[in-house]
């Protein structure tokens, strides 16, 4: 039997609390997450057995928020891939995929954790990343917040994907700022999700927590949803340490 026995299990998923519309027409407010995104839901009665759910953003009618009951697979810590979300774009590959394309064991494996506390306001460069190896999922965060935080550098962004070839890149947000050049005309804008997404290597963000691991090293465990032709989905991101 396998045993966790001499380690330690870290939640890396950002907290979010639920702004329920309750039966009687009652608001709960909630808690969004570090991007403003709220989660949505309303109480209703099963009619099979009358048990109480909770309906995922709204019924018909009912006042929300972000749009009108909105809700996406991009709220709170997700993972997403390059098919359905960014194949728009023009001067991508060929030979994208989509998150229910891969392998469940693109999702989980060996991590090399990068805390980039002394960088601040300054661009994430490779020889900040001496720590990574080749295949390694990627956790990567700071305690920076607001103009402090150090940003992917978009050529460290294709040095991670192309010769590291690397497995996953897990971001802590705030902390890291991943995304960068997002206004630039096409073919330049955002460097690495087409370093990631065009290399078919999964975005796991925004995390949370990542100061609290100890080791340099870990097991890391982040599913999406076995949901055909969803290009972002909902995860539950855990790191395993030894203690």
């Amino acid at each position: 039997m396998i045993s966790l026995k001499g380690h330690r299990i870290v939640d890396l998923t950002v907290e979010l609390v639920s702004r329920v519309t309750r039966l009687d027409g009652t608001v709960e407010p909630g808690k969004r997450d570090v991007y403003n995104m709220p989660w949505i839901v309303e109480e209703t009665i099963n009619e099979k057995d009358l048990t109480m759910e909770h309906l995922v953003a709204c019924n018909e009618g009912t006042v929300a928020e972000w749009p009108i009951g909105g809700v996406s697979g991009h709220m709170g810590s997700h993972i997403q891939l390059g098919i359905g979300h960014n194949d728009n774009w023009t001067g991508l590959p060929e030979g994208m995929l989509g998150l229910w394309e891969m392998p469940n064991d693109a999702y989980y494996g060996a991590a090399v954790v990068c805390q980039l506390d002394d960088l601040k306001g300054e661009p994430i460069l490779p020889e900040h990343l001496a720590n990574v190896q080749e295949g390694d999922i990627v956790i990567m965060g700071s305690k920076q917040t607001g103009k402090d935080t150090p940003w992917i550098d978009g050529d460290t962004a294709y040095w991670l994907a192309e010769e590291k070839k690397i497995k996953m890149l897990c971001v802590g947000v705030p902390g890291i700022g991943w995304e960068t050049r997002a206004l630039d005309p096409e073919p330049d804008n955002c460097p690495t999700h087409r370093a990631m997404t065009g290399n078919n290597i999964p975005i796991c963000y925004p995390l949370g927590n990542i100061e609290s691991l100890k080791q340099e090293r870990c097991f890391f465990l982040s599913l999406p949803l076995n949901v055909e032709r969803m290009e972002g989905t909902w995860v539950r991101a855990i790191a395993i340490e030894e203690v």
